[in-house]
């Protein structure tokens, strides 16, 4: 069970890490089928952390569903990202 005590801490993780660092855990995540409550918090999180930092994802995430489908990487100015 997902505790918000581990909700914190994940967040507050990955606020400290650079949009680089973020852009390679996403791309981890591409091609994996597995599937648990942990992934989905941990992919939430990453795509919130992103859109707080000013990043532009809409090539992965509608609003509701991220696809991870493919790998990503950051536009020149590192405020959007691509399909890599």
């Amino acid at each position: 069970m997902v505790t918000k005590e581990y909700f914190d801490e994940l967040t507050e993780s990955m606020a400290k890490q650079s949009v680089e660092a973020l852009v390679e855990g996403f791309n981890k995540q591409v091609g994996s089928r597995a599937w648990t409550s942990i992934r989905g918090l941990h992919d939430s999180v990453l795509i919130d952390t992103l859109i707080a930092k000013g990043v532009d994802v809409s090539a992965v995430y509608d609003g509701v569903e991220i696809s991870f489908s493919r790998k990503i990487a950051l536009n020149a100015d590192k405020t959007k990202v691509v399909l890599a």
